[in-house]
C-alpha cells in the first residue's frame, strides 16, 4: 500500500491539470472523497489546476461540504494530465462506457469496493475500509499531508454517516481514533450531524408519514414500502430526499431488512438496508443487476408500481409478470 501512496504522490507532482471524478447520483462518500482530495491537493501542492466533475446534481444536504460548489458537469478529457476516480468500482458508475475515450496520461482509482474492475493505471483499493474517505485518510496521514479544516470536514462526513453516528457494527476503535483526530483538526461535526439527521423540510416529513402509512411487513420479516412519481409531485419533494427515507426505515426492530421502492424517471428503484449481520443485501441486489454493500444495496429496474384496490402494492415486470408484496 505504501508503494501505491508514493506512486500517487509522484503523479500529482508531475501533473498540472487534474480532474477528480465522483460517481453518478453523488452520495456522502464519493462527494466527500472528491472534495477532500481537492482540498488536499490545493493545500499541499503548488501550481495545480484541479476540477471536480460529476454529471449529476449535488444534493442540497451535501451542499455544506467544502468545495462542493466547485463541482462542474462537463468533462474535456484532453485537457487533463491526471484523472482520479473516487469511490467508483466501474467506469459506468460515472457515466463512462469506454476507457479509451479517457485520454488522460494517467488514470488513478481510489476505492473500497469489491470487486473492483481494473481499468486503472494505479489502483488504491482497500476493501477492509468502510468508505473511500477512510482510504483517503490513511493515504493522507501516511504521506504527512496537511489536513486543514475543510479536508477534515469532508473526511469526517462519511465516517459519521456510514456508521449512523457511530452506532453500526462497522464501528471500531480505529473509527473513533480517526474521528477524534479529524475533530481536533477542525472537522465540523455539527454541520454534518445537522444535515444528516436534522433540517428536514415540512414536505419531506409529510412524505415520510405516507411511507409509514403504507409500510407492510412480509411473511419473511421484510419491511416494505413505496412511493410513486405522483407522490413526489404532490408533496413537492426531490429525488435526493428519498435516500433519507430508507435510512430512517432501517431503524425498525425485528425485521431482516428494509426494502423501499420508488419510481424514478422511467424506472423503479429499490433501496435495501439492514442492521443484521446474517443478511447480505449485496447478494439480493445482484439478483436484479444491482450492487453496493452487505448492509446497504440497491437495484434499478424497468418495472412499474401498481396499486390495487385491496391496498397491496405490486410491481409489474417488463415480461408482464407480477411481483406481489403484502
Amino acid at each position: 500500500m505504501e508503494e501505491i501512496y508514493s506512486q500517487i504522490d509522484q503523479k500529482i507532482k508531475d501533473s498540472n491539470n487534474i480532474v477528480l471524478i465522483s460517481h453518478k447520483f453523488p452520495d456522502w462518500d464519493t462527494l466527500g472523497s472528491a472534495t477532500a482530495m481537492y482540498e488536499m491537493i490545493m493545500t499541499n501542492f503548488e501550481n495545480k489546476c484541479v476540477e471536480i466533475v460529476n454529471y449529476d446534481w449535488v444534493a442540497e444536504k451535501l451542499a455544506f461540504l467544502p468545495n462542493s460548489d466547485k463541482v462542474i458537469n462537463s468533462f474535456d478529457c484532453n485537457k487533463y494530465d491526471l484523472c482520479i476516480f473516487l469511490d467508483i468500482w466501474n467506469l459506468t458508475l460515472a457515466w463512462f462506457w469506454d476507457k479509451d475515450k479517457i485520454r488522460c496520461k494517467t488514470i488513478i482509482n481510489i476505492d473500497h469496493h469489491a470487486p473492483n474492475i481494473w481499468y486503472w493505471d494505479i489502483n488504491l483499493l482497500d476493501i477492509e475500509k468502510p468508505s473511500t474517505t477512510a482510504v483517503l485518510y490513511h493515504f493522507f496521514d501516511y504521506m504527512w499531508y496537511k489536513i486543514n479544516q475543510n479536508t477534515a470536514t469532508s473526511l469526517l462526513t462519511w465516517i459519521y454517516t456510514d456508521t449512523w453516528a457511530f452506532v453500526y457494527s462497522n464501528v471500531s476503535t480505529d473509527t473513533f481514533e480517526i474521528a477524534s483526530k479529524l475533530v481536533e483538526l477542525g472537522g465540523n461535526i455539527e454541520a454534518i450531524s445537522s444535515n444528516f439527521f436534522l433540517n428536514n423540510t415540512f414536505e419531506f416529513v409529510k412524505l415520510f408519514w405516507l411511507v409509514l402509512d403504507r409500510l407492510k411487513i412480509s411473511w419473511d420479516w421484510v419491511a416494505l414500502s413505496y412511493l410513486t412519481k405522483k407522490d413526489l409531485i404532490e408533496y413537492s419533494c426531490k429525488y435526493e430526499e428519498l435516500d433519507w427515507v430508507v435510512w430512517r426505515l432501517n431503524m425498525l426492530d425485528n425485521v431482516r431488512y428494509v426494502s423501499f421502492f420508488y419510481e424514478k424517471w422511467d424506472l423503479v428503484k429499490c433501496s435495501l438496508r439492514t442492521t443484521r449481520e446474517d443478511v447480505d443485501l449485496n447478494l439480493i441486489a445482484k439478483q436484479y443487476g444491482g450492487w453496493w454493500h452487505k448492509k446497504a444495496s440497491a437495484f434499478p429496474t424497468e418495472w412499474n408500481i401498481e396499486i390495487w384496490e385491496d391496498g397491496v402494492f405490486r410491481i409489474r415486470k417488463i415480461d408482464n409478470s407480477i411481483l406481489t408484496f403484502f
